[in-house]
């Protein structure tokens, strides 16, 4: 079967992050010369507009209405070959309303992820973009495993400082952020040290107001004006979340706080970049697959413990690694 592949559909409705971890399979099949379809919630649609490898965004509404009419496009349209990357029952239902010969599924380590986090015990990491890729092993040789890559940017319309670095306070999951006032403190640090205005992005608005020298733009950009801010920023620190998976993608320099999960869950940020992940190796740790409302034994040492200072540490020797290595 391998190389009588043309159009591919690849089914991932959500999140923001695993969406910008299957563009390293949109990468691989691109060099493929394969023409490539994505059937996703239309919230998210804005991420690949306008993305030349791909060829059509089927963008579904999260209603029964637009679930019905996501399935009719597929319908529509003969594919070579179905790639589901979500693994639930809309999207199986997807995959069967394809009426596709050939299909293909993501392998999942959720139980290796569920066992790290009832007993407390490391796992090997197992990047999700490889098993994405190797996803269609069956269908292809797998000579390279891209990094996830993005390529589709918008230029704000709004005026941006000419250098600036980006936070990301806010996270889907409550003990997924690093407290806002351990955000400022940085941020403030940031500024006085750098002379850098600090961009602040997500979806969240976390605070009412920022001190001089921030530029709050949460829940105030598209996901490609979004992306554009990302790319162009010094540097980014950020929580595990979709915006760090961007800005890995783009190869901005990122800066990841981890707390109740860890990365060898496999959901690390990867691109070409440097990328310096920040968690505190604790007994209690990981404690959720996901993230949670709060924390489980009350203390929320896993972010509490990263201090500020202990970051902006880190970005002190990432920025004297850059000047030795520009002379």
């Amino acid at each position: 079967m391998k190389g009588k592949i043309r159009k591919v559909l690849l089914i991932r409705l959500s999140s923001l992050g695993d969406l910008v971890i299957m563009s390293s399979l949109i990468e691989f099949l691109f060099h493929k010369g394969v023409r490539i379809h994505i059937a996703l919630y239309e919230r998210f649609s804005d991420l690949f507009e306008g993305d030349p490898r791909v060829e059509k965004l089927i963008k579904i509404k999260r209603d029964f209405n637009g679930k019905w009419r996501g399935l009719e496009d597929v319908r529509k349209v003969k594919y070579d070959l179905v790639v589901d990357l979500h693994r639930k029952l809309y999207p199986s239902v997807i995959a069967l309303a394809s009426r596709t010969k050939y299909r293909a599924y993501v392998r999942k380590n959720s139980i290796v992820r569920r066992f790290a986090v009832l007993y407390k015990r490391g796992i090997k990491e197992d990047p999700i973009y490889v098993r994405y890729v190797k996803a269609v092993s069956k269908y292809f040789e797998i000579d390279r495993i891209p990094y996830p890559k993005l390529v589709s940017f918008k230029e704000p319309e709004f005026s941006l400082p000419y250098n600036y670095t980006v936070i990301v306070p806010g996270a889907s999951k409550h003990t997924k952020r690093w407290p806002i006032d351990y955000y400022i403190d940085l941020g403030k640090r940031i500024n006085t040290s750098y002379n850098l205005p600090v961009v602040v992005v997500g979806n969240e608005r976390l605070a009412d107001s920022y001190p001089e020298g921030f530029i709050n733009l949460a829940r105030s950009t598209t996901l490609r004006e979004l992306l554009y801010i990302l790319k162009n920023a010094h540097f980014v620190v950020s929580n595990d979340t979709g915006p760090a998976h961007m800005a890995a993608a783009v190869g901005t320099p990122l800066f990841v706080i981890f707390g109740p999960t860890i990365p060898e869950f496999g959901f690390r940020p990867a691109g070409e970049g440097f990328i310096r992940t920040l968690e505190k190796d604790l007994p209690c740790r990981p404690c959720t697959l996901h993230g949670g409302d709060k924390c489980p034994l009350g203390h929320f040492r896993c972010m509490l413990e990263i201090k500020p200072e202990e970051v902006f540490d880190e970005i002190g020797k990432f920025y004297s690694r850059e000047i030795n290595q520009n002379f």
